[in-house]
C-alpha cells in the first residue's frame, strides 16, 4: 500500500516538472523566433544598402567624392554585418552553454575604470559624455571579468552613441546585501525607433545569467532608460 502511494505522489510531480520544462522551451523558441526574425530585417537592409551603394560604384569608374562616400558606406555596412554574425555565434555558444565562464572574485572599481574613461571627456559637441555614482568602496563581485566588461562596455556604448546629443550617461553602483547592482541610465540604447535589436539585448542578458546574475530594463516617466545588471557578492559564495 505504501508503494503504491508512493508511486501515486511521485506522478505529480513528475508531471510537474515536465510541465515546467516545456514552458522553458517554449520560452527559449519563442526568444530564439525573435533573434531570427530581427537577423532576418538586418542582413536584408544590409544588404539592400550594400546594393545602393555599389550600384553608383559599378557605374562610375572615376575617382570622384561620391566614390569614396560610397565605398565608406559599404565597408561600415560589412563591419556591422561582421558584428552582427559573430555575436549571434557567441550567443549559440552560450545557449549551448559551449563558452567557458570562469567565476571568481572580481573588484569592480578598476573594471568601472577601464570601461568608461573613455567617454568621461566630452566628444562630438557632447556637453557631457558620462556621469559616475559609484559606492565606493564595492566588496568584490562573484563574475566572470570578460562577460562582465563585454556587456558593460557594449552598454556604455550604445548610450552614448544613440542618445541625444547633450543628454549625459549616468553609470552608477552600489552594494545592497549580498548583491552588487551596476546601472547604466541612458535616453535610449537603440537608434530611436529601431527595434531590430534583439540579439544584442538576448546576448547582454545572457552573458550576465550565465554568471547567476540578472539584468533588467526600467523605463522612466522622463523618457530616460536604465539598465541593472547584478551580480552577487564574492563573500555570499563563501558563507
Amino acid at each position: 500500500m505504501s508503494q503504491a502511494h508512493a508511486l501515486t505522489k511521485t506522478q505529480p510531480n513528475a508531471l510537474q516538472q515536465l510541465q515546467s520544462e516545456n514552458e522553458q522551451l517554449k520560452k527559449y523558441l519563442t526568444a530564439q523566433k525573435t533573434v531570427i526574425a530581427s537577423l532576418e530585417r538586418r542582413v536584408g537592409r544590409s544588404l539592400d544598402t550594400l546594393e545602393s551603394h555599389l550600384r553608383p560604384l559599378v557605374e562610375s569608374l572615376q575617382a570622384s567624392p561620391d566614390y569614396y562616400n560610397h565605398l565608406s558606406n559599404v565597408q561600415n555596412e560589412v563591419h556591422g554585418l561582421c558584428d552582427l554574425i559573430a555575436d549571434t555565434m557567441l550567443l549559440q555558444k552560450l545557449e549551448a552553454g559551449k563558452v567557458d565562464v570562469k567565476l571568481a572574485p572580481l573588484a569592480l572599481e578598476p573594471l568601472l575604470g577601464s570601461v568608461s574613461r573613455h567617454l568621461l571627456e566630452p566628444r562630438d559637441g557632447r556637453v557631457a559624455c558620462l556621469i559616475c555614482e559609484i559606492d565606493i568602496p564595492l566588496p568584490l563581485a562573484l563574475a566572470d571579468q570578460d562577460l562582465t566588461e563585454a556587456v558593460l562596455t557594449d552598454l556604455l556604448a550604445r548610450g552614448s552613441k544613440y542618445s541625444d546629443i547633450g543628454l549625459p550617461v549616468v553609470l552608477s553602483a552600489e552594494h545592497q546585501d549580498d548583491r552588487i547592482h551596476l546601472r547604466i541610465t541612458a535616453q535610449r540604447f537603440a537608434p530611436a525607433g529601431n527595434r531590430d535589436f534583439a540579439t544584442e539585448i538576448i546576448l547582454c542578458c545572457r552573458r550576465i545569467e550565465v554568471q547567476r546574475g540578472t539584468i533588467t530594463c526600467q523605463q522612466h516617466p522622463d523618457g530616460l532608460q536604465t539598465v541593472t545588471v547584478s551580480l552577487y557578492t564574492a563573500a555570499r559564495s563563501a558563507a
